[in-house]
């Protein structure tokens, strides 16, 4: 028979190796769920369709 401290150090190391994986995808989702931009957010670029943003002018270029 295995000693009452044993058991509970057995029991811990099962509770963390079942439960760790699952806490820690939970708080993936809820971050993820919060850092995701919502459509009502976004304000309209304007040009940005028209214009290539890597392409620059010299006007674009202030020195």
């Amino acid at each position: 028979m295995l000693s009452p401290s044993v058991l509970i150090a057995i029991d811990v190391t099962l509770l963390y190796l079942v439960m760790g994986p699952l806490v820690l995808y939970a708080l993936y989702v809820l971050f993820d769920s919060l850092g995701q931009r919502k459509e009502g957010n976004l304000k309209p670029m304007g040009n940005s369709a028209k214009k290539d943003p890597a392409l620059w002018s010299d006007e674009d270029i202030l020195l």
